[in-house]
């Protein structure tokens, strides 16, 4: 045990909570502000291309290293192994999963401060130019589909996902 493990401070989860979602509300502020920029300068449909070519590497760069982790832990890198490779902190968005009308089991987001703060400050336009990112994550990853089914800044309650392989 080195000195720097004495340090170590344990944290309530609701605490650790509130820290993560300080930090995804920042990045929902960079996001947000770096989008208004762009659109400003370039014109809106040029400003959201590329918007959208930064998503996209972004994805492709979550997908890679989600891949790397799944790997690395000797796993198949399925969908179902994706959540292995943590894409995302445990904390800060409310999931769950639901069976829909069609039996599936599906993915599905309650709440999001990403989604939240874009909606707080009239940029649902391009928050969901974000949300490409679920796409382009899950095909470089190992070629899977997704979708979103239904997304909270298209005015519905939740995010709904169709993955499929």
């Amino acid at each position: 045990m080195t000195e720097q493990d004495n340090d170590i401070e344990m944290v309530p989860q609701k605490l650790a909570e509130e820290q993560v979602k300080l930090i995804i509300k920042r990045l929902a502020m960079l996001y947000h502000y770096t989008g208004e920029v762009l659109v400003e300068r370039y014109g809106e449909e040029q400003g959201q291309e590329l918007l959208a070519e930064i998503i996209r590497r972004y994805g492709v760069e979550v997908g890679t290293s989600t891949r790397e982790k799944v790997e690395a832990l000797g796993l198949t890198v399925t969908a179902g192994n994706f959540n292995t490779g943590a894409d995302l902190p445990k904390w800060g968005w409310e999931s769950d999963k639901i069976v829909c009308e069609d039996g599936v089991e599906r993915g599905r987001i309650i709440s999001c401060p990403l989604a939240d703060y874009w909606k707080e400050h009239g940029s649902e336009k391009l928050g969901r130019i974000y949300c490409k990112v679920d796409e382009v994550k899950f095909e470089t990853y190992n070629g899977t589909r997704c979708r979103h089914l239904k997304n909270v800044l298209d005015g519905d309650d939740y995010c709904l996902f169709d993955i499929k392989e």
